[in-house]
């Protein structure tokens, strides 16, 4: 039999083989699919188009081995610069294949910014397998949105969540505030954090195999010690048990949408720093509530949730507790105030809420050297709790900063180095080295991790910190150059854990 007679019947045998594939899986004899090859750029999104002459697709698969992008529910997204990806597709005995380029964008690494640093491994992290590596990255939309682009040690740009999760990165936090947006439809800034938001970052923590920590401010716009003011949407509420009402609904329904969209949420706070209190001012104009100065005055006792109003403070604490529960009964609670270093005012704070049974899982503490003191007094500080209150305790807002230069764009909150760490990538890494140390060495593994506060908040016009003309406060404190490159202290949540 000659060459072209044996071909000639192998092809016919495996037609015959696929026409009765087809039939047995109920697909016409001339049924096809095909994908046209895709670009895409980094962090981008981009739905796949199947060309094909079946009514339902329902079941067709997509898979790669290439590292370049991620295929998630019918969408590529954009991993790696400069790639070329080969995505399989299958349906039924229907196979095929198509090409997704990742546009080439890299920059030249320069300068001592990015000169080697020291990271020496932490032994108490060893086997520590539950210790969260965790960073806050809630304006990273924002800075997406506006052109921001972050790239690996080599200049090469790189998906940032590549590059937390390459980093060693397991946790993500994610602020949430009600509505983000002005009485005449103006957003507010800062990351403009409200559900579309957090569930964006959410379902891309959750593509990368990450965690999240969801952080409810209960405020339209920044909760912080020095103001907590009540969402719009709650303004005419006459009484705390309304007001318990509003906030059990609205985290309940976050979690629910969270999960809708594969973002589980595995932890939540339940407030932000809130040591004076919870929904304890109001505002005569939210029009101008991202202001350097919002106009704002202090609820009236009856409903307000401030420390001195503790009865209320616990009925809204007990709400939205109940609510997470309800909702996830596996998730983790916390409750988080700043003042990390100081002793005497978590040792009250805390007690007033064991004396009325306020039942959380976490303590979490904001804790910056620069505004919190001497590194022995948040050691002791957390030594002390950990064992007061028997539970596990989380550094939930930290950071430093790798520079003092100036920067368009930029309002640095921090230029002057304290307690002898350089304000350097390495004067980054001796901090959190000797925090994450501290955390990790709390009894009973009681120290349960850390987050970095805003690593990735670069000083992209537009994304400030209130408004499209605000600058980045927190740019130098960054995990990446200005330009967006992979500071060498990035490296850290990864290098301070041991290699076996």
């Amino acid at each position: 039999m000659n060459k072209r007679k044996r071909v000639s019947i192998a092809i016919t045998l495996f037609m015959l083989v696929f026409i009765v594939a087809c039939q047995e899986e109920g697909l016409p004899k001339n049924a096809f699919i095909h994908i046209y090859d895709m670009t895409v750029n980094v962090d981008e999104l981009k739905t796949i188009t199947v060309q094909t002459n079946l009514d339902s697709l329902e079941g067709i698969s997509f898979s790669t081995s290439s590292l370049g992008v991620l295929v998630d529910e019918g969408k590529i997204y954009g991993l790696k610069a400069g790639t070329t990806n080969t995505i399989k597709v299958t349906y039924k005995s229907l196979q095929t294949t198509f090409d997704v380029i990742v546009f080439d964008d890299q920059v030249e690494v320069t300068g001592t910014l990015f000169d080697e640093v020291d990271i020496t491994p932490i032994s108490s992290l060893e086997n520590r397998d539950d210790f969260i590596m965790g960073v806050d990255i809630s304006s990273v939309v924002e800075v997406l949105k506006r052109g921001g682009k972050y790239y690996d040690h080599e200049g090469k740009r790189t998906s940032i969540y590549q590059l937390l999760k390459d980093s060693g990165v397991n946790y993500i936090r994610i602020r949430l505030w009600n509505d983000p947006v002005s009485p005449s439809g103006i957003p507010y800034g800062g990351g403009n954090n409200d559900l579309e938001v957090a569930k964006e970052i959410g379902h891309r923590a959750k593509m990368f195999g990450m965690k999240i920590l969801l952080n409810f401010h209960y405020s339209d716009f920044w909760a912080d010690p020095g103001k907590q003011i009540i969402p719009k949407d709650w303004a005419n509420l006459t009484s705390a048990s309304e007001i318990s009402e509003a906030i059990y609904d609205f985290t309940y329904h976050a979690m629910d949408e969270m999960e809708k969209v594969g973002a589980k949420v595995d932890m939540v706070q339940i407030g932000n720093e809130i040591a004076p209190g919870m929904i304890t001012q109001g505002t005569s104009d939210y029009e101008t509530i991202n202001s350097a100065t919002p106009n704002r005055f202090n609820l009236s006792s009856s409903i307000s949730g401030s420390t001195s109003n503790i009865n209320n403070l616990v009925m809204y604490l007990n709400a939205g507790l109940e609510a997470a529960k309800q909702q996830n009964p596996d998730v983790l609670t916390m409750i988080h105030i700043d003042r990390g270093g100081n002793n005497t005012f978590y040792r009250t704070f805390y007690d007033r809420l064991a004396e009325h049974q306020v039942e959380y899982d976490i303590i979490g503490m904001s804790y910056y050297v620069f505004y919190h003191g001497a590194m022995e007094n948040f050691h002791q500080n957390i030594q002390d709790i950990a064992e007061r209150y028997q539970k596990k305790v989380v550094v939930a807002e930290t950071s430093y900063a790798f520079t003092n230069q100036p920067y368009a764009n930029t309002s640095h909150i921090l230029n002057t180095s304290y307690f002898d760490y350089s304000l350097s990538p390495q004067g980054q890494v001796d901090v959190m080295h000797d925090i994450i140390q501290i955390v990790a060495d709390v009894e009973a593994n009681r120290g349960l991790g850390i987050f970095y506060w805003e690593p990735a908040w670069l000083p992209i016009p537009g994304a400030g910190w209130a408004g499209s003309s605000s600058p980045i406060t927190w740019a130098n404190q960054a995990l990446f150059s200005y330009q967006g490159i992979a500071l060498p202290s990035l490296n850290l949540f990864k290098s301070l854990i041991p290699q076996s």
